[in-house]
């Protein structure tokens, strides 16, 4: 789905594309084969090795995984025609958001394309209730203010410093199937298990039990919110096109 998304917007069609954020390749591998050469990186180093383990030898040639972050590209001036954040500028550090925005643009060929991945804003009612009786306070994640700057961090880059024009925006749903309740309630805690693990067990029966409402005919069905930004390469001053 964020694939089919993306292309809805943009082409990858024969292009060179910098992914930023790859993880092990999850989204790498369904777009690639499309492209004329994609590199693709991410800071931590297993997930860049879990890729490169398991990319398919038929995109061996265009392909190319490497350890690294945005806020600090190596590759020369105008060497993408697209740079893909693919779940990345939202969980960069604040301050570096702008950074990571600024070497996008550097990177960038002219009239190139930037494409924002990133949870909505507006999420699903459990995902908040969860997120509640973890964490005690509102919102859906310990993410949310993130979330929030690395919108604001797109406008600023596009309106203030006139590096993008906007070129299309959406909202869609990413489903997510687990075959038991409890592989959905790792994915659901694991990035705040130690806070899981000091609940009582009553709170967390409760969040088992919201948890397994979500059980269907094909498993256990979470949703989360996606929304996919897409951006065109300006100068500075200049009217876009």
């Amino acid at each position: 789905m964020e694939i089919r998304t993306a292309l809805k917007h943009a082409s990858f069609d024969d292009g060179d594309i910098l992914e930023i954020g790859c993880g092990d390749g999850r989204l790498t591998f369904k777009y690639a084969g499309k492209a004329r050469r994609v590199v693709a990186i991410d800071p931590i180093t297993d997930s860049i090795k879990t890729a490169k383990r398991g990319a398919p030898k038929s995109l061996a040639g265009k392909l190319e995984f490497r350890v690294g972050g945005g806020e600090r590209l190596t590759f020369p001036d105008s060497s993408f025609n697209t740079v893909f954040f693919t779940w990345s500028l939202c969980c960069t550090d604040i301050p570096s958001m702008g950074r990571a925005l600024d070497e996008a643009w550097r990177v960038l060929k002219r009239g190139g394309t930037l494409i924002n991945l990133q949870p909505s804003l507006h999420q699903p009612f459990g995902r908040g209730v969860i997120s509640y009786l973890i964490q005690k306070k509102f919102g859906t994640s310990v993410d949310d203010e993130r979330y929030a700057e690395s919108r604001r961090a797109l406008k600023y880059a596009s309106l203030v410093a006139e590096k993008f024009f906007p070129i299309a925006e959406e909202e869609f749903t990413v489903n997510t199937y687990f075959d038991t309740v409890d592989e959905a309630l790792d994915d659901f805690t694991r990035d705040r298990k130690e806070q899981y693990d000091r609940l009582d067990p009553k709170t967390k029966g409760r969040i088992r039990n919201i948890v397994n409402s979500m059980t269907g005919e094909n498993g256990v069905l979470t949703q989360e919110n996606a929304v996919l930004t897409v951006l065109s390469k300006t100068s500075p001053g200049l009217p876009s096109k």
